[in-house]
């Protein structure tokens, strides 16, 4: 909705179920200040954000092989490669 309401105010044509690209450039503001278009020059964006949405997403792929969100953080900590088949024979093993 954020991403919206900024291409309103910069009167972009905006049409119903269009797709509107957008970068999280601060996850702690309200509405449009949360937000830059992608086709304005961003010069940071909020890491932390897009941290918690990957590990969400791994998490959704390894929550069956017994991984939580700790496990994965505590991994990807370690800030080395890893291959996917680590993580099935850590619990497995």
């Amino acid at each position: 909705m954020a991403a919206l309401k900024r291409a309103c105010e910069q009167e972009l044509a905006v049409h119903p179920g269009q797709d509107i690209e957008y970068v999280v450039v601060d996850d702690e503001k309200s509405s449009r200040d949360r937000v830059a278009p992608a086709h304005e020059e961003i010069k940071t964006y909020d890491a932390s954000y897009y941290e918690t949405q990957l590990v969400r997403a791994i998490e959704s792929v390894l929550l069956p092989l017994g991984w939580d969100r700790t496990d994965i953080r505590r991994r990807l900590a370690e800030t080395r490669e890893v291959e996917l088949t680590e993580f099935t024979a850590a619990r497995n093993g």
